[in-house]
Parts: structure tokens; sequence; C-alpha cells
């Protein structure tokens, strides 16, 4: 089959299935599809047939929303056929690289964002699809234009499946028992600091963050860094913190601990991390918030049901050199360069992020969904709750970009631990702290 889009178009009498009257591509940000072919669907050339493939992993249940949705696009378009390639995660990205080196690559592949860099940097293997004519229209701009969402130089070499990303957990019932506004736009770290201290003050059995030393580094040290510093190494794997910004983070981190924002460190080495939730006074209502993440949130809330919930905002300093809350997608979508029918497959992939029919059959199989359409559709049908849409439209809006690779390595994270640790115990100044935690991170740098 010639490369050349030619062999997809119909006779002089009709339309051509990738550009005039013909084309299926959504109309901007309205999820519908437009087509004025006098049957109402796109075709083939009469007795043409059009095979693309497209490769992902996944669970059944990601499999099975797949196919429908490959389903659906194939019954509007006559004489085209996709051909799913369903696996494994497991030597599926080593097996990829061996078919984009090879020009056997499917038409349209699923990717780990963390695996993207090393392709793109081995070779020419994506199409951008803006290029292509692919709506992008639905999706944030900001979002969709940092490097782990696809956006290399400018070219959308793929686009974004999901969000994932932090969020803080607010339980409203408390929040308004103690007067205090976790929602407001304009929340900063120092309110933080206020609200905590005020709320123990009125109950000493009571916490402003359920929390323990994972979650105070991973969310509110490394945000701050970033907030702060920038990253803190940078793409080379040089470290670019430095130990005055260091000791900034880390006296906030005293702060918290200092005013009673966060219960004891020695309270907190019972529930270590992931497992917060087990809090006994997080199941008492004993806190009014906590950070976690978009895509455990609704476990959080689950383990005390009487709380009234909602996303509270995320802090960002005045002059901040990033966002900070880092949200990113957990799998891509790219048309690759072996593709000999690229128009087509981007008008597959519009389908696929803007039809308001596949949004919902692809409810959250993929994580939450990328686009505010698609999140309140699936919200509507019960696929994904409002607590976790609502997170995800305010952890877009914040943005920030993920942790360096050498930052968010176990060896990174372990040092940063035991000094949020020993800063809570009082056993180290921030500044001390700082000091011997850059010299570490020194040893990390490439």
């Amino acid at each position: 089959m010639k490369k050349a889009l030619a062999v997809l178009m119909v006779s002089a009498m009709t339309c051509s299935v990738l550009g005039g009257c013909g084309s299926a591509k959504p109309a901007a940000g309205t999820g519908e599809t437009k087509n004025t072919t006098a049957a109402g669907e796109s075709t083939a050339a009469e007795g043409e047939n059009v095979t693309l493939r497209f490769a992902w992993w996944g669970g059944d249940e990601r499999n099975a929303a797949t196919q429908e949705v490959i389903r659906q696009f194939m019954e509007a378009h006559p004489g085209v056929t996709i051909e799913g390639e369903p696996g494994s995660s497991d030597g599926y990205h080593d097996k990829l690289a061996t078919q984009l080196a090879s020009g056997t690559a499917p038409d349209i592949v699923q990717i780990d964002p963390e695996k993207m860099p090393t392709f793109v940097a081995s070779g020419d293997y994506f199409y951008d699809v803006k290029e292509l004519g692919v709506d992008t229209s639905l999706f944030d701009a900001n979002y969709i234009g940092l490097q782990i969402n696809g956006n290399y130089d400018g070219k959308q070499l793929g686009l974004p499946t999901g969000i994932a990303g932090q969020a803080v957990l607010v339980n409203k019932k408390a929040a308004d028992k103690f007067g205090v506004d976790l929602e407001k736009a304009d929340l900063s770290w120092g309110d933080w600091i206020e609200y905590g201290k005020a709320i123990h003050e009125k109950d000493p059995e009571s916490y402003l963050f359920c929390v323990n030393k994972e979650y105070i580094t991973n969310i509110f040290v490394l945000t701050q860094c970033k907030q702060i510093n920038g990253p803190l190494f940078d793409a080379n794997g040089k470290l670019t913190l430095t130990e005055e910004n260091l000791a900034r983070v880390f006296s906030y981190v005293k702060e918290l601990y200092d005013n009673n924002v966060v219960p004891p460190a020695s309270y907190q080495a019972s529930y270590i991390e992931d497992d917060i939730q087990s809090d006994a006074n997080w199941i008492a209502g004993k806190y009014v918030a906590a950070p976690c993440y978009i895509s455990t949130i609704d476990v959080m809330a689950a383990g005390y049901p009487d709380g009234e919930y909602v996303p509270g905002r995320l802090p960002v300093l005045e002059g901040a050199k990033d966002g900070g809350f880092a949200s990113n997608t957990p799998q891509l979508l790219s048309i690759t360069r072996s593709c000999q029918h690229p128009e087509l497959a981007a008008e597959f992939l519009s389908y696929f992020f803007n039809d308001k029919k596949a949004e919902e059959t692809l409810g959250a199989t993929r994580s939450v969904p990328p686009t505010e359409q698609a999140r309140k559709i699936c919200t509507e049908k019960g696929s994904l709750t409002k607590l976790v849409s609502d997170a995800a439209d305010i952890a877009i809006k914040v943005g920030g970009t993920p942790n360096d690779a050498i930052s968010s390595s176990p060896e990174a994270k372990t040092i940063l631990f035991d000094a949020v640790e020993a800063i809570g115990y009082g056993e180290k100044k921030p500044e001390d702290a700082a000091k011997e935690v850059i010299a570490e991170f020194s040893e990390l740098q490439k």
C-alpha cells in the first residue's frame, strides 16, 4: 500500500476520508464530529481496505474499552480496519524500541512518558500530532505543553491519556468548624501555618494536616524547592538546588512541627509511606485536611466517611520559578513515522480524545481523563467522582514540572526523609540539615 494518502481518496464524486467535506475531525471544543458525506460517514476508497495498528498495555477493563472505541471508529469508517495489539507492560518498551529502529512499529502506540525522552533522543520516530491535524482544543494548553506530556521543542509528539498529580483533601465540615478557608484562590504557605496553629490552640487533639515524613517530603518539601529553586538537578544531572534555598524550605518544615500544624514526628512514625489513611486520628476525624494524590483522594476520604470533602487549593509562592505541584500523564499516545496513513491515524486520535461517546466508553481506564469535558462525562456517568475531577482541575491550573530523575530516586528520597524526620524530632537545625543534604546530593549528581 502506497505511503501517499491517495489510497484513501474516494472517486471524484465523493469526498476524502482525510480532508474536505468528508472529514470526521471533531469541531474544536465541541466533542462532536463534523461530517457532510451523503451517508454521514467517512469511507475509504471503493475497494480499498486501509489497516492501522494500535499497541498499548493495560488490564482487561482498559482493553475492553479501547477495543470498543476502535469498533465505534471503524463502524463510522467503512474500509478502515484498526488492529488492536494489547499486551503486558513487561518488555513492552524494549519491543517498541526494536520496532521503532527497524521501521516496523505499530501506527499508534502507547508510551510511558518517562521512556519518551530516550526514544526522542534516538531518532525521528514520531509525528507532531498537531501538524497532522489532531484536534487538541479540549486540552489545557499549559498541560500538553510540558515535555512529560508529550511536547518536545514545540512539537506535540504525543498526547496525554490522563492526569496524575498532587492534591489536598479537605474535610469542609471541620474547616468550617475551625473557621479556616483552604479553598480560597490566594491561599499561601503561610496561611497553612496560621491555620494549623489556630486549630491546635482551639482543640489540642486536632491538627490541620494528617501527614508523615514521606508526605511532608513529597508534597511540601519537593514542591517548595521547585517553586523557590526550580529543578533540584538540571537536565544534565547537575545539582542546582542551593544550600540557602533548601535551608529556607527546611525552616518551613520546622514551622509545621513547632506550630502543631502537623502531629509530632513520634506519632507519625506509626504510619509510614502510603499508610496515612490508617492514622487513628484521621479515622476519628481529628484532622482538617490531608495532602494526597489525585489517584488516592477517594481512598483517603473513605477513611473517615463522616467528612464532607472538597479539594483544597495548592499554594504557590510569589515569584515562584515553577508551579511545583507536578501534574503529568501516566501514558502518551503517539503516531509513529512508519505509519503509512498518518492523517487517518490522526483522525482516530481526534475521535479518541474528543468524541463524547468515546470519552464515555473509555471512562477512567487510563487514569483520570486529561480533558475537562471527559472528566465531566465520567463524573455524570459515575466512572469518576466529583472529588477526583475537581482535584484534577485544580492540579492542571496550578501545574508544575515533575520531579527530576535524581531527586525522585530512592537514594535522594531517603536522604530527604531522614532530614525531615531529624528536624521533626528536633535533632537537627534546618540549616545543618540542609548542609548535610546538599553534601549528599552532590555525590548523586552526574
